[in-house]
Protein backbone atom coordinates (compact mmCIF):
# COMPACT_ATOMS: atom_id res chain seq x y z
CA UNK A 1 0.00 0.00 0.00
CA UNK A 2 1.37 3.36 -1.21
CA UNK A 3 2.27 4.94 1.85
CA UNK A 4 3.28 8.32 0.51
CA UNK A 5 -0.68 9.08 -0.20
CA UNK A 6 -3.82 9.19 2.49
CA UNK A 7 -7.50 10.21 1.90
CA UNK A 8 -9.10 12.75 3.30
CA UNK A 9 -13.05 11.99 3.91
CA UNK A 10 -16.08 14.39 4.15
CA UNK A 11 -17.81 15.03 7.42
CA UNK A 12 -21.02 16.48 8.05
CA UNK A 13 -18.95 19.86 9.42
CA UNK A 14 -16.61 19.73 6.79
CA UNK A 15 -13.22 18.40 5.04
CA UNK A 16 -10.91 16.00 7.60
CA UNK A 17 -7.61 15.39 6.25
CA UNK A 18 -6.02 12.11 7.15
CA UNK A 19 -2.78 12.54 8.33
CA UNK A 20 0.25 11.43 6.05
CA UNK A 21 1.42 9.16 7.99
CA UNK A 22 -1.74 7.81 9.47
CA UNK A 23 -2.77 4.28 8.97
CA UNK A 24 -5.88 4.43 6.89
CA UNK A 25 -3.68 5.16 3.46
CA UNK A 26 -4.74 5.01 -0.02
CA UNK A 27 -3.92 6.09 -3.48
CA UNK A 28 -4.73 9.40 -5.10
CA UNK A 29 -6.95 7.45 -7.75
CA UNK A 30 -5.43 7.37 -11.33
CA UNK A 31 -6.47 10.26 -13.25
CA UNK A 32 -9.24 9.93 -15.88
CA UNK A 33 -7.43 8.65 -19.66
CA UNK A 34 -7.14 11.62 -22.07
CA UNK A 35 -10.68 11.53 -24.57
CA UNK A 36 -9.26 10.73 -27.80
CA UNK A 37 -11.67 13.33 -29.47
CA UNK A 38 -12.00 16.77 -27.84
CA UNK A 39 -15.24 17.18 -26.15
CA UNK A 40 -16.79 20.53 -26.54
CA UNK A 41 -17.06 22.61 -23.01
CA UNK A 42 -19.15 25.56 -21.59
CA UNK A 43 -17.13 28.35 -22.25
CA UNK A 44 -15.95 27.40 -25.93
CA UNK A 45 -16.92 29.28 -28.84
CA UNK A 46 -17.96 27.39 -32.55
CA UNK A 47 -18.36 28.52 -35.40
CA UNK A 48 -21.37 26.90 -37.20
CA UNK A 49 -21.66 26.67 -41.26
CA UNK A 50 -23.50 24.70 -43.90
CA UNK A 51 -21.87 23.74 -47.07
CA UNK A 52 -23.28 25.99 -50.08
CA UNK A 53 -25.52 28.22 -47.33
CA UNK A 54 -22.94 30.70 -46.04
CA UNK A 55 -26.13 32.94 -45.18
CA UNK A 56 -26.97 30.42 -42.50
CA UNK A 57 -23.24 30.49 -40.80
CA UNK A 58 -23.20 31.70 -36.95
CA UNK A 59 -21.40 31.66 -33.83
CA UNK A 60 -22.25 30.37 -30.83
CA UNK A 61 -21.48 30.23 -27.27
CA UNK A 62 -21.75 26.99 -25.23
CA UNK A 63 -23.63 28.42 -22.11
CA UNK A 64 -22.59 26.95 -18.64
CA UNK A 65 -25.74 23.94 -19.11
CA UNK A 66 -23.41 23.15 -22.02
CA UNK A 67 -26.32 24.24 -24.06
CA UNK A 68 -26.05 26.36 -27.62
CA UNK A 69 -28.26 28.44 -29.19
CA UNK A 70 -28.56 28.35 -33.00
CA UNK A 71 -31.61 31.19 -34.46
CA UNK A 72 -31.44 30.27 -37.92
CA UNK A 73 -32.34 26.98 -37.54
CA UNK A 74 -35.79 27.54 -36.17
CA UNK A 75 -38.67 29.61 -37.86
CA UNK A 76 -38.95 30.80 -34.17
CA UNK A 77 -35.74 32.31 -34.13
CA UNK A 78 -34.68 30.50 -30.54
CA UNK A 79 -33.68 27.00 -31.46
CA UNK A 80 -31.12 25.40 -28.79
CA UNK A 81 -29.14 22.67 -28.39
CA UNK A 82 -27.05 20.56 -26.16
CA UNK A 83 -22.99 20.53 -27.29
CA UNK A 84 -21.10 19.95 -24.26
CA UNK A 85 -19.74 16.23 -24.43
CA UNK A 86 -20.13 15.97 -28.10
CA UNK A 87 -17.07 16.31 -30.66
CA UNK A 88 -17.38 18.86 -33.42
CA UNK A 89 -18.29 15.89 -36.02
CA UNK A 90 -20.92 14.75 -33.72
CA UNK A 91 -22.76 17.93 -32.98
CA UNK A 92 -22.21 18.86 -36.77
CA UNK A 93 -23.96 15.43 -37.80
CA UNK A 94 -26.72 16.47 -34.90
CA UNK A 95 -27.10 20.12 -36.46
CA UNK A 96 -27.61 19.04 -40.11
CA UNK A 97 -30.27 16.42 -38.97
CA UNK A 98 -32.07 18.94 -37.17
CA UNK A 99 -31.70 21.55 -39.94
CA UNK A 100 -33.67 18.51 -42.10
CA UNK A 101 -36.27 17.56 -39.80
CA UNK A 102 -37.05 21.57 -39.13
CA UNK A 103 -37.76 22.00 -43.09
CA UNK A 104 -34.56 24.57 -43.20
CA UNK A 105 -33.04 22.58 -45.86
CA UNK A 106 -33.43 19.61 -47.82
CA UNK A 107 -29.68 18.17 -47.77
CA UNK A 108 -27.54 20.06 -44.76
CA UNK A 109 -23.71 19.08 -44.61
CA UNK A 110 -23.17 21.32 -41.11
CA UNK A 111 -20.07 21.94 -40.26
CA UNK A 112 -18.66 22.97 -36.21
CA UNK A 113 -15.14 24.92 -35.84
CA UNK A 114 -14.04 25.58 -31.96
CA UNK A 115 -12.58 28.87 -32.57
CA UNK A 116 -12.33 29.54 -29.23
CA UNK A 117 -11.68 27.20 -26.10
CA UNK A 118 -12.62 27.55 -22.41
CA UNK A 119 -9.67 27.65 -20.23
CA UNK A 120 -9.32 24.13 -17.74
CA UNK A 121 -7.71 24.93 -15.20
CA UNK A 122 -6.47 23.66 -11.72
CA UNK A 123 -6.07 26.00 -8.89
CA UNK A 124 -2.80 25.78 -6.45
CA UNK A 125 -2.95 27.48 -2.80
CA UNK A 126 -0.79 28.50 0.20
CA UNK A 127 2.86 27.94 0.39
CA UNK A 128 3.60 28.61 -3.27
CA UNK A 129 5.22 31.64 -4.59
CA UNK A 130 2.37 32.66 -6.67
CA UNK A 131 -1.38 31.34 -5.27
CA UNK A 132 -3.79 31.45 -8.70
CA UNK A 133 -5.63 29.73 -10.89
CA UNK A 134 -3.67 28.15 -13.65
CA UNK A 135 -4.99 26.89 -17.12
CA UNK A 136 -3.04 23.81 -18.69
CA UNK A 137 -0.85 24.48 -21.17
CA UNK A 138 -2.94 24.74 -24.88
CA UNK A 139 -2.27 22.14 -27.58
CA UNK A 140 -1.73 19.50 -24.75
CA UNK A 141 -4.02 17.13 -23.42
CA UNK A 142 -5.24 18.89 -19.94
CA UNK A 143 -2.50 16.97 -17.40
CA UNK A 144 0.45 17.77 -15.25
CA UNK A 145 2.60 15.77 -12.58
CA UNK A 146 1.62 16.98 -9.35
CA UNK A 147 5.45 18.81 -8.88
CA UNK A 148 4.80 20.41 -12.28
CA UNK A 149 1.60 21.94 -11.09
CA UNK A 150 4.02 23.44 -7.89
CA UNK A 151 6.28 24.64 -10.22
CA UNK A 152 3.86 26.44 -12.84
CA UNK A 153 2.64 28.55 -9.63
CA UNK A 154 6.56 29.63 -8.79
CA UNK A 155 7.38 26.70 -6.64
CA UNK A 156 7.30 26.31 -2.76
CA UNK A 157 7.62 29.25 -0.20
CA UNK A 158 10.68 28.55 2.63
CA UNK A 159 7.67 27.90 5.29
CA UNK A 160 6.12 25.51 3.28
CA UNK A 161 5.20 22.22 4.00
CA UNK A 162 6.22 19.84 0.97
CA UNK A 163 5.58 16.83 2.99
CA UNK A 164 1.83 17.19 3.32
CA UNK A 165 0.26 18.49 0.35
CA UNK A 166 -2.95 18.42 0.19
CA UNK A 167 -5.17 17.61 -3.48
CA UNK A 168 -9.00 18.00 -3.49
CA UNK A 169 -10.81 16.49 -6.28
CA UNK A 170 -14.51 16.17 -6.76
CA UNK A 171 -15.66 15.36 -2.60
CA UNK A 172 -12.54 14.07 -1.65
CA UNK A 173 -8.99 15.37 -0.31
CA UNK A 174 -5.96 13.32 -0.68
CA UNK A 175 -2.68 14.54 1.19
CA UNK A 176 0.31 13.74 -0.59
CA UNK A 177 4.40 13.59 0.80
CA UNK A 178 5.63 15.34 -2.12
CA UNK A 179 9.11 15.97 -0.26
CA UNK A 180 9.54 11.71 0.04
CA UNK A 181 7.59 10.91 -3.70
CA UNK A 182 10.09 13.05 -5.58
CA UNK A 183 13.26 11.65 -3.97
CA UNK A 184 12.01 8.11 -4.40
CA UNK A 185 12.53 6.12 -8.08
CA UNK A 186 10.20 4.17 -8.97
CA UNK A 187 7.04 6.13 -7.89
CA UNK A 188 4.21 6.53 -10.31
CA UNK A 189 3.81 10.66 -10.58
CA UNK A 190 0.39 11.87 -9.20
CA UNK A 191 -1.62 13.79 -11.68
CA UNK A 192 -3.31 16.78 -11.83
CA UNK A 193 -6.88 16.92 -13.81
CA UNK A 194 -9.03 19.80 -14.64
CA UNK A 195 -10.93 21.36 -11.70
CA UNK A 196 -8.12 19.69 -9.04
CA UNK A 197 -7.46 22.14 -6.22
CA UNK A 198 -3.87 21.97 -4.52
CA UNK A 199 -2.92 23.26 -1.40
CA UNK A 200 0.68 23.33 0.15
CA UNK A 201 0.71 23.66 4.17
CA UNK A 202 2.63 25.99 5.94
CA UNK A 203 5.35 24.86 8.25
CA UNK A 204 5.09 24.27 12.20
CA UNK A 205 8.07 25.47 13.76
Amino acid sequence: MNRFLALALVSGLGWGVVGCQGPALTAVPAAPAAPSHYGIAPGDLLAVSFVGEPELSQQARVDWNGMIRLPALSQEGDFQLKAAGMSPASLASAIGRQAVANKLLIKAQAQVLVTEYAPQAFSVLGQVAQPGRYSFPRGLPPRLSLEEAVAMAGGYTRLAQQSKVLLKRGNQVFCVDLARLASQSGEAAVVVVPGDVITVRERLF
